[in-house]
């Protein structure tokens, strides 16, 4: 165990980064699923797996915001999580 205090003012949610006004929050699952393109707490939860994709996520959100694509990539997150009912391993290419 550490003892390890975060201020509130350091601490930032990707279910606050990934968020449209009056819309549903996206799980963590689901974000790592479509931004970092892998799935992750299939069998147990793991902390530090959570962690990690929320950090990674965090990174990517930073990337696409310095690059002009964030509210593009936001919009089409919301798209595909329509079309899925925010379920993973749904294809929806038509294909």
């Amino acid at each position: 165990m550490v003892n390890l205090v975060v201020p509130y003012q350091q601490i930032i949610d990707t279910v606050e980064i990934f968020h449209q006004d009056r819309m549903r929050y996206i799980s963590l699952r689901f974000l790592a699923n479509y931004i970092l393109g892998r799935d992750m707490q299939r069998d147990t939860h793991d902390s530090v797996e959570d962690a990690l994709a929320a950090y990674e996520i965090y990174l990517k959100a930073l990337e696409l915001k310095k690059s002009g694509a964030f509210a593009k990539t936001l919009k089409d997150l919301y798209e595909y999580g329509r079309k899925t009912d925010w379920k993973l391993g749904v294809d929806v290419s038509g294909k």
